[in-house]
């Protein structure tokens, strides 16, 4: 390998002068120029990519691990539905696995690597991600692009919480972690199945599965597995043949238990499993009961049925309008809020389910013109609450919280305004509704959340953002972006200690008081660190690093030609590379 080496004085002298508490940098020798830096969530290793390479690093140690080639180019940024071919690759931190994945059409090479010493454990080329599918789970989640766009280190829930790490969002929709398993799941030529990571075995095979994995749930007292399907591709006739579907799976064996058919569009990481019964929320509700494996057949099942029978007929129309080269009924979200923040459903502390819909006087859901609430008791499938006509037919559900015993719902209405009504969770009684804020016209395409927090209720719209007494709804401070100084919010996104606000001009700190705590006038923002002491934001063509403290800028360094910054999650460390040269920074 070539070996690397340019200074870069300039850089060096402006950040050690400006950083004294960062330690001296070292200098390793990575042996290619690589395209892309990226570090595991522990910061224990750097990986290191270029166009047919990979080279991967102890940070501890600073020592090389591997290094290693790729058969096609990095398919890590994804912009087209369409991918014939690509590699990749996984870290599994609690496994110490290194995963390389090369794909291309339906043939797939997959090599596991230890992270301890280098060795390679175990390769494949009988698994296959099955690329064919692509179109239709990558629409699926098509809800969090946009995160991607504004940061585009942004992780996954499921990462952050399973210490596994994957820059190729292409493979981190086709292939699911079962961390409780060391094992991962996938669908291709071959049926459904699950391999150990640690050593490649193919635990079991289900060659009667056919479609895509929209979604894995685990149950671990069960011992099963669940797998919410979607139509192998996005195309008329896959949407016309294939019955979406929920499967249950022995876990050790492979041997299918039962499978439930569910009614709407799938929307990822919504469905919740609570006891012995699993909650798919994509058109209303749909209870299963995971002993049986038969659909509860009660209040919620009867209220949605005719909804249920609409939607299968519009489904039809829309698949033949397709086949025929149409766009009837096709929409740009599959979500059920239009959001793009985290979903999940609300339950209270006797594990009812609060839940916000539209329904009319009879009771039957997704008609009418009025929206309520009701408490539902999702073993049982039986209603015990219900508030009806707490909204009219202008409003547009957002978002919902609960906290406390109180139920929040946030939203849309008539000239772009938004509102939070706060309802007692125990009776449906509305407790306050807050002031109707003004929202720029494009809202609808970047909605920005409210959060509660301590005893205050951070509600961002697009010109501002609002905190309220989470009590009574009063407003306590209103804090416009003219004074922030960022222009429009485009995307926001909560921290530990406060929030971030992307706007049009920049990017704005604030704390959960309303006060602004740091800005930077910056409009290529490609990546964002908080740390205690400092705020890092990556350009196109620069790096700055702000106080948390007294929101000085600290450092604006402009890129020379193909020089680049890339920093750790943790922003503990930080690497300069060109050329010839990788710095490595540590605070």
């Amino acid at each position: 390998m070539k070996t690397i080496i340019t200074t870069l004085l300039t850089l060096i002298a402006t950040w050690c002068c400006l950083a004294q508490d960062v330690q001296e940098p070292s200098i390793i020798d990575i042996g290619l120029t690589p395209e892309f830096i990226d570090f595991s969530l522990d910061d224990r290793y750097m990986v290191a990519e270029g166009e047919g390479w990979y080279s991967v690093w102890n940070m501890e140690t600073q020592t090389n691990v591997l290094d290693g080639d790729y058969n096609f180019k990095l398919g890590r940024f994804v912009t087209d539905l369409s991918i014939p071919e690509g590699s990749g690759y996984f870290l599994f931190g609690h496994e110490d696995v290194f995963m390389t994945v090369d794909y291309q059409h339906n043939h797939t090479e997959m090599k596991g690597f230890s992270l301890k010493t280098g060795a390679q454990l175990w390769e494949s080329t009988d698994l296959d991600v099955g690329v064919n599918i692509a179109e239709s789970i990558i629409l699926a989640h098509s809800g969090d692009l946009l995160d991607v766009e504004v940061a585009g280190a942004r992780l996954s829930g499921a990462q952050k919480a399973n210490n596994f790490f994957t820059k190729d969002r292409f493979l981190d929709r086709l292939i699911h972690y079962i961390p409780e398993k060391n094992a991962i799941a996938m669908t291709g030529k071959n049926g459904l199945q699950l391999v150990d990571i640690r050593n490649g075995n193919t635990l079991w095979t289900q060659s009667n599965f056919k479609g895509g994995i929209g979604e894995v749930i685990i149950d671990e007292v069960k011992n099963q597995l669940y797998v919410i399907t979607v139509p192998l591709t996005d195309g008329a006739l896959d949407e016309l043949t294939t019955i979406p579907s929920v499967i249950a799976f022995q876990v050790d064996t492979g041997e299918q238990l039962w499978e439930v058919e569910y009614t709407g569009k799938f929307v990822p990481d919504y469905a919740s499993l609570l006891g012995n019964t699993l909650v798919l929320p994509y058109l209303e509700l749909t209870l299963i009961d995971t002993e049986s494996g038969i659909e509860r057949d009660g209040d919620v099942k009867s209220r949605v049925s005719s909804l249920r029978h609409v939607s299968k007929g519009l489904s039809g129309l829309v698949a033949m309008d397709k086949a025929l080269g149409g766009n009837f009924g096709q929409s740009s979200s599959s979500s059920k809020y239009n959001r793009l923040i985290p979903r999940q459903l609300h339950f209270n502390t006797q594990g009812k389910l609060c839940y916000f819909t539209k329904f009319n006087k009879d009771g039957k859901w997704g008609t009418g013109q009025k929206k309520g609430f009701m408490v539902i008791d999702i073993h049982q499938d039986l209603i015990e609450l219900e508030a009806y006509a707490i909204l009219d037919n202008q409003w547009t559900v957002l978002q919902d919280d609960l906290d406390a015993g109180i139920f929040y719902v946030k939203a849309r209405g008539n000239m772009n305004r938004t509102l939070i009504t706060a309802l007692d969770a125990n009776t449906g009684k509305v407790l306050f509704e807050t002031e109707k804020a003004k929202n720029s016209s494009d809202i609808s395409k970047a909605f920005n959340p409210f959060m509660i927090h301590g005893d205050y209720i951070i509600d961002i719209v697009s010109k501002g953002v609002y905190v309220f007494d989470k009590k009574t709804g009063q407003k306590i401070s209103y804090v416009s972006t003219k004074d922030l100084g960022i222009g429009t919010v485009n995307f926001s996104d909560f921290y530990e200690n406060g929030l971030l606000l992307f706007g049009t001009k920049g990017l704005g700190v604030m704390d959960f008081k309303g006060d602004i705590v740091a800005r930077v006038a910056s409009k290529k923002i490609q990546d964002v660190v908080i740390t205690p002491k400092d705020l890092l934001v990556l350009e196109a063509k620069a790096f700055k690093r702000v106080s948390m403290q007294d929101g000085q800028l600290l450092e604006d360094v402009p890129f020379k030609n193909r020089e680049h910054i890339a920093f750790s999650r943790t922003g503990k460390i930080l690497v300069k590379y060109h050329q010839d040269q990788v710095e490595i920074y540590k605070y």
